[in-house]
């Protein structure tokens, strides 16, 4: 009997699933809805649902069962701890698929953007975690828990955050003025400080923006020379790098070995100022100057990660890596 592998990369935004045989061939790529409980209203009954929704539809369009997979990898955003692992997998058990890997997506991307299946990736989308996989295959996440981890200082919704405070504690607390503000007037189409506040939620509340749209306005402002909107990307960057470091410092990375930083996630991969990685690079290599470190943005989607991941357990070790990551470029 043919056997398949399904790799998953979920988020507060979108999800990729793809079905590969065990010689590489792609068989399907779906895009998907959010799958991270974290952001859905319903929490994890609602994930139980959409995966459900998912798993039945990728596999009854290409015509295969539960039991003509091998081994699957999910990585899903929301998976932070033992408990929600426990929880979640439990969930996908229940919906058929007994054989899985399930961790962070933030590991995905280390599998994807590191040829030797060990490295570090930062992840900036919607959200803000650090995974790391040591040569021993130790595996560790930090940040990504809110205030547990000190705070979450980086990915769409943080950084649109700050732009909108910037904007308004410099219109009605005397902070700084800054570009972002005459941004913000411009596309709420408004000429009073006063109406900021009302625009700007009656703008989200129609659905003319969401959220996380406005942390397109650092950038720009950014490339403009903006101090305000400059010093948001040096502390976000400044952050990363503190993760960045923590993962070295507590996993066992000899130090013969080059480490590989891979940076993913949309606020990295497409933001239009380099301000924030550049801070990165310098913070971390100043913290290891004893170390080789080299970094790259992700190129490739993390599902790939998923699927290389998955070949390699169900034992596939000469499957041509760069054939898997070419056929997510079709």
């Amino acid at each position: 009997m043919k056997k398949y592998v399904l790799g998953m990369d979920g988020g507060g935004t979108k999800t990729h699933c793809s079905i590969f045989d065990l010689d590489g061939n792609m068989v399907d790529l779906v895009s998907w809805g959010k799958t991270n409980h974290e952001c859905l209203s319903g929490g994890y009954d609602e994930l139980k649902i959409e995966l459900g929704r998912l798993f039945t539809y990728i596999l009854n369009k290409n015509g295969i069962g539960t039991e003509k997979l091998g081994k699957c990898v999910f990585g899903l955003a929301g998976v932070d701890t033992k408990r929600q692992h426990e929880f979640i997998s439990n969930m996908i058990r229940d919906l058929g698929i007994r054989d899985f890997i399930l961790c962070n997506d933030s590991y995905l991307g280390i599998k994807a953007g590191c040829e030797n299946g060990f490295g570090i990736c930062a992840i900036n989308g919607t959200a803000f975690s650090i995974g790391g996989i040591d040569s021993k295959g130790n595996m560790l996440q930090i940040g990504g828990l809110g205030e547990i981890s000190g705070g979450d200082f980086g990915g769409g919704e943080y950084l649109a955050g700050k732009a909108i405070a910037a904007t308004y504690n410099s219109i009605f607390k005397r902070d700084p003025e800054t570009l972002i503000t005459e941004l913000f007037f411009n596309i709420l189409d408004i000429k009073s400080k006063f109406d900021f506040v009302e625009a700007l939620k009656g703008k989200i509340d129609d659905g003319t923006y969401k959220y996380d749209d406005f942390n397109k306005l650092v950038f720009e402002a950014a490339n403009k020379n903006d101090a305000v909107a400059q010093d948001l990307l040096d502390d976000m960057g400044r952050e990363y790098a503190r993760c960045i470091n923590a993962v070295i410092a507590n996993l066992d990375f000899c130090k013969q070995e080059p480490v590989e930083v891979i940076l993913a996630g949309s606020i990295f991969v497409k933001g239009e100022n380099p301000r924030a990685i550049e801070k990165i690079k310098q913070d971390v290599s100043l913290k290891n100057e004893d170390r080789k470190i080299s970094f790259k943005v992700l190129n490739s989607p993390p599902v790939a990660g998923a699927i290389l991941w998955a070949l390699e357990q169900n034992g596939c070790k000469k499957h041509d890596r760069e054939k898997v990551l070419r056929a997510f470029e079709q």
